[in-house]
């Protein structure tokens, strides 16, 4: 499946991220706009996660693929050439005293911080 790059979203998590995240986002970024993703990799989101985040609808990919310790958040969108994904958000999939990619997926999506974080 295709995956396009949100073009505020995906930059501005990519400047937040350590290091060691930039270098697997930009890894990420020239693999899955190359060859997209085998749908096979994807997990859904829960609507009512443990972290109180809320992201039903969603898929998320682990990087590295296929169990890495970041990741990014996508929804599903079309255009005229079908089906693609689209990155909703990108960073460290639990990380100690910060947003998650969960939280950082959540607040885009709802507009306010999930409530195991504010």
């Amino acid at each position: 499946m295709r995956v396009k790059f949100h073009p505020a979203h995906f930059p501005e998590d990519v400047a937040r991220a350590r290091p060691a995240g930039r270098t697997i986002a930009t890894h990420a970024r020239e693999q899955l706009e190359r060859d997209g993703v085998n749908s096979g990799l994807l997990s859904p989101c829960e609507g009512d996660a443990r972290d109180t985040t809320d992201l039903a609808g969603l898929v998320k990919l682990y990087l590295p693929i296929p169990y890495g310790e970041w990741g990014l958040v996508l929804q599903g969108a079309t255009d005229p050439d079908g089906l693609h994904l689209v990155t909703v958000a990108f960073g460290e999939r639990h990380p100690d005293r910060r947003p998650s990619v969960y939280d950082v997926a959540h607040y885009r999506r709802h507009g306010h911080w999930p409530a195991a974080i504010r």
